[in-house]
């Protein structure tokens, strides 16, 4: 479990009592901000009230406190925004409450990290989802970057995250721009992941069915299989010791695999 701060060493009086009632039902919330409370303090820790319901997973309370006039775009030095905290909230509940008023899904951290992307570092795939679904730029990257997407990240092994971003207008084509090794430019990184990441379908069947998945997607798109780049060799040669059989693309294979996980969802 997350050790939360102590919320004492950062607010006091009215300020304290508005974050203590922010990460429960909310109900004296209203009444302490109609009385003086200031919903968009930030303390002098860097910690704005508007947080504590998110640290603490308090729907309700990220509500209310929202409702009764925070701002969930309230500039903080330092973290970029209030939406930077509720982009890795442990509940969708809190992330949709801030976007429901007015959260910019395309905020960005002081270092230009996306929101999608800090939920997925956070492991918050509900987040990214719903991020998504209200209208975040799902080809965000850093400045300079532009093969460091979400997708790029889910890219990495997680293929059943991968295939919803493809299906949700996701990039797979983007190209490095500058590398520190001159062969890697120009490379797709989605493109390579997708073809030749090492699953071993025998103990992770449905991953590798993911896996052909995207294949498939991206061979519908015109983005066939690249060469094996050296880093997904080496990958491959320590996931598998002693087997130096190189990943294939089997139009067949995908095409069963397709077939069969159409039956099992019940697609035409």
């Amino acid at each position: 479990m997350r050790e939360l701060p102590d919320i004492g060493a950062h607010f006091n009086g009215d300020a304290l009592a508005l974050a203590r009632a922010s990460a429960g039902d909310g109900g004296e919330v209203a009444a302490l901000i109609a009385a003086g409370a200031d919903p968009n303090a930030v303390s002098p820790g860097g910690l704005p009230l508007a947080a504590w319901p998110v640290l603490t997973d308090s729907p309700a309370g990220a509500a209310a406190l929202l409702e009764a006039g925070a701002d969930p775009n309230r500039a903080v030095p330092g973290a970029g925004s209030v939406m930077v905290w509720a982009a890795r909230a442990g509940s969708p509940e809190v992330l949709a409450a801030f976007l429901d008023h007015g959260g910019d899904p395309d905020t960005r951290d002081p270092d230009g990290i996306p929101l999608l992307k800090l939920a997925a570092l956070a492991g918050r795939w509900a987040n990214v989802q719903l991020l998504v679904e209200r209208g975040a730029d799902v080809d965000a990257h850093p400045p300079g970057v532009p093969g460091d997407t979400v997708l790029g990240y889910y890219s990495a092994g997680q293929f059943d995250k991968a295939h919803w971003l493809l299906e949700h207008g996701a990039d797979p084509g983007q190209r490095i721009e500058d590398a520190p090794v001159a062969a890697r430019i120009g490379a797709q990184p989605v493109v390579e992941n997708v073809y030749w990441w090492p699953v071993q379908a025998g103990r992770f069947p449905e991953l590798a069915r993911w896996q052909q998945r995207c294949q498939a997607l991206l061979a519908a798109r015109g983005l066939s299989a690249p060469a094996e780049p050296e880093h997904l060799r080496r990958l491959r040669a320590s996931a598998e010791p002693g087997t130096r059989e190189p990943a294939r693309t089997l139009d067949r294979e995908i095409e069963a695999a397709e077939s069969e996980l159409g039956r099992r969802l019940g697609e035409p």
